[in-house]
């Protein structure tokens, strides 16, 4: 549902300070949720914490056993209303990542994570994050995405939407209609003037060389998935992977264009010879973007191609798909919200049974300690030789003596080949 905006104050709120004026945009205010969302803020259990407190004491505790709890995180997760916190919002989910407690990690953690980086305008910061799946495990569903490409549409960010819709390709997940279209029309707007993907510097080399003994050596590995870093690789994977089962034209053309980018020229033949098949013609003006370096630019040249406007026939194609889709993805999203929050629940009830199980414990247990205490105390005189025996075969049992040292060998060391050298 196309609109001409001047000032929303709702999307400038999500923006942060950002100031947008005759911006075409996809998705409506309602889409947002906005108002629905602030509601978990009416909860009981979110109106008791103070945020400061409460992360001095999530603090203190990590510090002291290296432990957190996944429904802590989230309960600080979602009370945050203002970028104060959002560093420590961050300490919090990393932490939360280190220990054992990471794999009960709440869904609305991820969602309140999103929407307050979002909030508070830290684009660069969210998709570094998003990259960063080891230290904090956070993931996009196809709602988040939607209001995250949407975002960078209205700033014309179409690097930052290329990269989120890179982030759906890694999940392997592309069969929302909106999450689709938005995908390929940010990527190829991307195409069309490639720059501003961030370039991860190369590790440092050391200034000396320093061996170490290894057991054996590993050859170098590329996944061609997780370990892709090349931009152009990214983006034609992504391209190959959302355009994979259509067979239109616009999808066909945009797979011949992806795969050439990921350097797949056998899907590329395969891919035009299905399309030839079909009769289906490519469109000039996405294959125009197969680099010239290529391998597959060769044959992409002897097509014979149409001519259309993509930018227009991409818009149009995600007018369409909000207006199928959005009313039902509002509905389900606002019944994630109120089952988050009865999991919320349920979740901090399970807590403090386990809490209290183990106070229980060790109140049985420091009794116990005192019982036997008391009790020997009491016998004292009646058990005086038998204690004073006991004491005397713990002495002997454990003698001073110098052990002889031990060299630790390891059974499953293989050593280097040695080799003589030849005499000239």
């Amino acid at each position: 549902m196309f609109k001409l905006i001047q000032k929303c104050a709702f999307h400038n709120k999500l923006r942060g300070n950002v100031k947008l004026k005759n911006v075409r945009t996809f998705l409506s205010q309602a889409y947002y949720c906005q108002e629905v969302w602030d509601r978990r803020l009416n909860s009981p259990i979110l109106q008791k914490v103070n945020l400061d407190e409460f992360y001095y004491e999530l603090d203190q505790r990590f510090q002291k056993t290296r432990e957190l709890s996944a429904v802590d995180v989230d309960i600080f997760a979602n009370v945050i209303t203002n970028d104060k916190y959002t560093d420590e919002l961050l300490d919090v989910v990393h932490k939360l990542r280190l220990t054992a407690d990471t794999c009960n990690t709440l869904n609305s953690t991820s969602h309140a994570l999103v929407r307050c980086l979002l909030q508070f305008g830290n684009m660069e910061n969210l998709l570094n994050i998003l990259d960063d799946r080891l230290n904090y495990g956070l993931f996009l569903d196809y709602y988040t995405a939607n209001l995250l490409m949407d975002v960078c549409w209205k700033n014309k960010d179409y690097t930052s939407g290329a990269r989120v819709a890179s982030q759906l390709m890694l999940q392997e997940e592309f069969d929302h209609p909106v999450s689709h279209n938005l995908a390929l029309l940010h990527c190829y707007n991307y195409l069309l003037k490639p720059e501003g993907w961030p370039v991860y510097p190369a590790p440092e080399e050391p200034e000396e060389d320093v061996k170490v003994r290894v057991r054996f050596i590993r050859n170098p590995y590329d996944d061609e998935h997780f370990d892709l870093r090349d931009p152009n690789k990214i983006v034609g994977k992504t391209l190959a992977m959302f355009t994979k089962a259509k067979d239109d034209s616009l999808n066909k053309s945009f797979n011949v264009l992806g795969n050439a980018l990921f350097n797949k020229l056998n899907k590329v033949e395969s891919c035009i010879k299905d399309c030839q098949s079909k009769n289906i013609v490519l469109f000039k003006e996405i294959i125009d973007l197969v680099p010239n370096e290529s391998e597959a630019k060769k044959v992409v040249s002897e097509l014979k191609l149409e001519s259309s406007n993509i930018s227009d026939i991409l818009e149009n194609k995600s007018e369409h798909a909000v207006n199928t889709m959005s009313e039902r993805d509002v509905a389900d999203q606002c019944k994630l919200f109120l089952q988050w929050e009865e999991e919320r629940h349920q979740a901090l009830e399970i807590q403090k049974d386990r809490l209290s199980k183990i106070r229980r414990l060790k109140e049985i247990e420091d009794l116990q300690q005192a019982l036997k205490e008391k009790e020997t105390k009491l016998w004292f005189f009646k058990n005086e030789e038998n204690i004073e025996l006991a004491i005397e075969q713990k002495e002997l049992a454990s003698p001073k003596e110098e052990e002889s040292a031990v060299v630790e060998t390891d059974d499953n060391y293989i050593p280097p080949e040695v080799h003589s050298r030849q005499k000239k």
